[in-house]
């Protein structure tokens, strides 16, 4: 795929993945207990392990549910997403290879149900490499949506995050496949 204008490839961004994504979100808002949001925000939609996930593994997701099922009423009562986050962080630090990705995608899942959302753009490995080859200074695990280029500033931050990892290849004309980096 050749270099696009960045207008260009949030427009394909909000037609090819935004939906998607949204539909994937909009699940976790039919759940009837937090208790099954956790145990589909660890273990995938309809038990599916989502291709993020697939690194971690199911033994490890399943240590997550049951450190995070352990406070649902906690989480229950969350009112923001960084508190949501770092609850997500705290209870499954001591998991290998449940990382910063795994974190935050479990965290959006859990945001989703209780309708928490993310006010900035968080980073893991895919965001920062858009982040750089955008020019936009990444310092910290955030990026606040002024600091980002005028067009992804139309997205949510969850979505300009989705956005930044798909695209990544495409800001520096390295090329590369398209891959979605739906939570």
């Amino acid at each position: 795929m050749e270099n696009k204008p960045l207008s260009q490839l949030v427009r394909i961004y909000n037609r090819k993945h935004g939906s998607r994504l949204a539909a994937y979100l909009d699940y976790f808002q039919t759940l009837d207990s937090i208790e099954d949001a956790i145990r589909f925000a660890c273990h995938g939609k309809e038990d599916k392990i989502h291709g993020h996930q697939h690194l971690v593994g199911k033994a490890k997701l399943e240590q997550a549910r049951k450190k995070l099922q352990k406070c649902s009423d906690g989480i229950a009562t969350i009112e923001s997403f960084g508190d949501l986050l770092g609850l997500v962080e705290d209870r499954t630090s001591s998991i290998d290879r449940f990382g910063v990705l795994a974190i935050y995608d479990t965290a959006l899942r859990l945001g989703s149900h209780l309708d928490v959302w993310p006010e900035v753009v968080y980073l893991h490995a895919g965001t920062k490499k858009g982040c750089k080859a955008l020019g936009v200074a990444a310092k910290g695990g955030t990026v606040e949506m002024e600091q980002l280029p005028k067009p992804i500033r139309s997205l949510e931050p969850y979505q300009a995050e989705d956005f930044l990892c798909i695209f990544k290849y495409q800001f520096d004309g390295e090329g590369g496949k398209m891959k979605g980096c739906l939570p």
